[in-house]
């Protein structure tokens, strides 16, 4: 008896991937209507209305959501100057933001044509403020320009920032964020008072990242730490690529000031490693580059231009204070050549100092020696002595310090002088 086995060849179909669900906001509304049908898209009005239309998409089984913004400001729910976010719970989506589109989404420059993300006055959260437990696969936000002027406060008689009077709540709030990805490229962020953020996000799995990429940061008090929360894993690497860091403040106008310099490092739970590649620190009051943990992730420092950060440290030559690092019970300011020498860093290859031609108004600068300040004669001091409190110094007068700078959309601060444009942000590498 024979018997003959069939063998079934099973053709297995490639399914078309789900697309996008993608939303347009803002521009002109009869046009901006006609290029998302056009595109298979929904236009709304605000970005409020867009961020709730996610929720309900992601949290519905949606993996992907993409919002872009035409020009213009947008200045938080329902003219607050601030955006308390939904809750996405998603560990399988992606919310990714694109803004510098034109009123009718035909052609994107967010350089040129910003999408702002503004504020008022009496600013009292975040601009924008994740709900807790908020899970996603990756956050990307791409091409929004960040500036919180107008809930700042400026003495006239001095020109300088009144750090006390000015809302000093951070520009993103994230909460301990769940996810694998978090990346800004194309951003400018501008006249923060205390920091634009720390990067305290959950890492979803080991391989998590943290990007900065193309993006400026322009007269802020000491912008941006890179760090994590504290989970069950730490992000794989935390990447600051291709970056303008331009005219940002020291905490204080004190070389004795905690936190003088415009990008810090966090510990070594940080993160795997950190990169930092490719990118401008130029006129930074206080210094560039913060590192003072004896223990850090793995640091990568290649290829950057450092250039007139030493100001406030009394250090006048061009690669002076491309790191403070703690050394003998002190701070130390390094210059560039000095960095390799850090124990913590793995490389220090390539980093020069060449001016960008980019005009920078630094004014004329007074800061104030902290330990120099008499400590005022009061009853109030005599008894917060016996207690072991802090006693209050006499007055002092500042200059020029960290006073409000406006972004010009027509002459955005990107490097004029060949030798140096590879360095730092440039709309040529916006995509």
């Amino acid at each position: 008896m024979h018997c003959t086995v069939w063998f079934v060849s099973l053709c297995l179909l490639a399914l078309p991937l789900q697309a996008a669900k993608t939303y347009y906001v803002g521009g002109e509304k009869e046009a901006g209507k006609a290029a998302a049908e056009a595109a298979g898209a929904k236009w709304v009005k605000n970005l409020t209305k867009a961020f709730a239309k996610a929720e309900g998409d992601l949290n519905g089984g949606e993996n992907e959501v993409v919002i872009k913004l035409a020009a213009g400001d947008q200045d938080g729910d329902l003219g607050s100057g601030a955006y308390a976010l939904p809750a996405y719970n998603n560990p399988a989506g992606s919310l990714t933001l694109v803004g510098g589109f034109d009123n009718a989404f035909e052609k994107r420059d967010p350089f040129g044509t910003p999408t702002v993300i503004t504020t008022i006055a009496d600013r009292s959260a975040p601009l924008w403020q994740f709900a807790r437990n908020t899970k996603l696969k990756a956050l990307v936000v791409d091409g929004l320009v960040w500036d919180v002027t107008a809930s700042n406060r400026y003495d006239a008689k001095t020109n300088s920032l009144l750090k006390g009077t000015s809302s000093t709540h951070v520009f993103i709030k994230f909460n301990y964020l769940e996810t694998d990805r978090l990346e800004f490229r194309n951003n400018v962020f501008l006249n923060a008072p205390h920091r634009v953020m720390e990067t305290l996000i959950r890492a979803a799995t080991p391989q998590a990242t943290i990007r900065f990429y193309n993006s400026i940061f322009l007269n802020c008090v000491i912008p941006l730490k890179l760090d994590s929360a504290r989970f069950r894993n730490k992000p794989k690497t935390i990447e600051v690529d291709r970056c303008s860091f331009l005219l940002n403040w020291a905490y204080n106008p004190d070389p004795n000031t905690g936190s003088p310099c415009a990008l810090e490092i966090g510990p070594k739970d940080a993160a795997g490693e950190i990169h930092i590649t490719n990118s401008l620190f130029y006129a930074n009051f206080g210094g560039a580059i913060l590192a003072l943990n004896t223990q850090m992730p793995g640091l990568t420092v290649n290829n950057n231009n450092f250039i007139g950060n030493g100001l406030l440290h009394g250090e006048s030559d061009s690669d002076a204070v491309a790191m403070i690092v703690s050394a003998g019970g002190r701070k130390q300011p390094l210059g560039v050549d000095d960095i390799e020498d850090v124990p913590a860093v793995d490389e220090a290859d390539d980093n020069v100092s060449l001016p960008p031609g980019i005009a920078l108004s630094l004014g004329e600068v007074k800061t104030v020696d902290a330990s120099k300040v008499k400590v005022e004669k009061t009853w109030a001091n005599a008894v917060n002595r016996i207690l072991g409190r802090n006693v209050s110094g006499g007055t002092v007068a500042i200059k020029d310090y960290a006073p409000k700078k406006e972004y010009d959309p027509a002459a955005p601060p990107f490097a004029s002088r060949a030798e140096a444009a590879k360095y730092g942000a440039s709309p040529d590498l916006v995509k």
